[in-house]
């Protein structure tokens, strides 16, 4: 397989230190508040799949997302990378690729896993989330798992570097008011929250490579 420059890059790029939270931030909800778990509090390890698409018929690297079920109990109906809760005994790149088969379809030996970016916590559902960032060359087959996914869709980098597919809206979260920055990416549902702070600092990483070009 030879790997875009990008992914080539990010390969190593991803075992450097990263952005972190100053790399989220654009996209997270103000007034801001603590990404990490706070001490003593129980929370549960997850992992999700940030993955990046070449395909022959398109022109720019694009990123894979899903439509969560509307029958899930958290986050129902958002937009979100395939992911969940890790197993006993799973590293986070085993987990990420596990529940990608089991809510996509895309098979593990089909995936490139290039590394991690920073995790996330997400008081909402009490789950520590680790992004995996995976690539996959050509046109994918996906099965959506109709318990967990309702729609498999896929946005170019390119789309959401223009600052004109970006927005903000006031919502109440945990019982405050706050402004959530969100993308265009959809025809009815915006990304917001964590998915699309997971995917501001990837794309902080893209900018970084663009002006190393």
């Amino acid at each position: 397989m030879t790997l875009p420059p990008f992914i080539q890059h990010l390969q190593q790029r991803l075992q450097e230190p990263l952005p972190g939270y100053s790399g989220q931030a654009p996209m997270a909800p103000l007034p801001a508040r603590i990404y990490t778990p706070p001490e003593g509090v129980w929370y549960r390890d997850s992992a999700v799949m940030a993955l990046l698409l070449e395909r022959p018929s398109q022109s720019d690297l694009e990123i894979v997302f899903t439509v969560r079920s509307s029958d899930l109990k958290s986050h129902s109906g958002q937009i979100s990378f395939a992911g969940g809760r890790c197993e006993d005994g799973e590293t986070f790149v085993q987990a990420a690729l596990r529940e990608t088969h089991e809510e996509i379809g895309i098979p593990p030996e089909h995936i490139l896993p290039l590394g991690e970016l920073s995790p996330l916590y997400v008081p909402v559902s009490t789950s520590f989330i680790h992004p995996v960032v995976g690539f996959l060359q050509g046109e994918p087959h996906t099965r959506a798992n109709p318990g967990e996914v309702e729609e498999v869709f896929f946005v170019q980098m390119s789309h959401l570097l223009n600052p004109e597919n970006m927005g903000n809206e006031p919502r109440t979260l945990l019982g405050r008011e706050v402004i959530v920055p969100f993308w265009r990416v959809h025809p009815t549902i915006p990304l917001w929250g964590a998915t699309a702070m997971m995917v501001r600092e990837l794309l902080t990483l893209y900018e970084e490579f663009l002006q190393l070009a």
